[in-house]
């Protein structure tokens, strides 16, 4: 199945500290985290377009690092919902990965799975289950204990048919709903049923202490 991937790159660097968005910190191979995250995707012949979000100070930058022809620069919003809405309105393929640039150790297998899940689905996720014991706390006390076996930890890509999560999106905009990822916006205003994969605990997003 052919694909697109809009990559979230629009960060400043405020939470890190580092000055800088930590997109552009170099890893032990040398590159920065961004080029990891691209890689695989440019490196798949199943990816047809990647759309790159970002802010204009760091498109340069960006278009430096990447040879492809088909890498697609968008700027980015105020919000996160901003963001992925400006990249969407640039997605031509029917089936879109969105992808946190943060996340650069995504593999094959896990988009494999994404990909195999959308032949039927309209939306699907990478899920790992809880670390630790999980507690619902109510006025600051502990309230019960939660079986995590029912429970995961929503990761990125998540993967959507383009035109159902563009209309999504849209929907949540006109009622004026936030969310923190794009799952949850198809949960707010849709009734569509959202798959499970399961995801890896290498897939996680870089945390840079400043």
């Amino acid at each position: 199945m052919n694909y697109a991937v809009l990559l979230l790159a629009a960060g400043k660097g405020t939470r890190s500290g580092l000055g800088y968005d930590k997109m552009f910190m170099v890893l032990k191979n040398g590159k920065t985290v961004l080029q990891h995250s691209m890689e695989l995707f440019l490196s798949d012949p199943r990816c047809k377009e990647i759309v790159v979000v970002t802010n204009k100070k760091d498109m340069p930058k960006i278009l430096k690092s990447s040879d492809s022809g088909h890498v697609v620069m968008v700027n980015g919003g105020i919000r996160r919902q901003d963001s992925v809405i400006n990249g969407l309105m640039a997605i031509k393929e029917d089936t879109v990965l969105i992808h946190d640039g943060a996340r650069p150790y995504l593999s094959l297998d896990e988009i494999d799975a994404l990909l195999e899940a959308m032949e039927s689905e309209e939306a699907a996720i990478l899920g790992v289950a809880p670390r630790g014991s999980v507690k619902k706390v109510v006025d600051g006390y502990i309230s019960k204990s939660i079986d995590k076996s029912s429970h995961v930890i929503a990761q990125m890509p998540q993967a959507f048919k383009t035109p159902f999560i563009i209309k999504c999106y849209l929907k949540a905009e006109q009622q004026r709903l936030e969310a923190d990822d794009d799952a949850e916006i198809v949960e707010l205003v849709s009734s569509a049923k959202i798959k499970v994969v399961s995801g890896s605990r290498n897939n996680e997003r870089i945390n840079v202490v400043g």
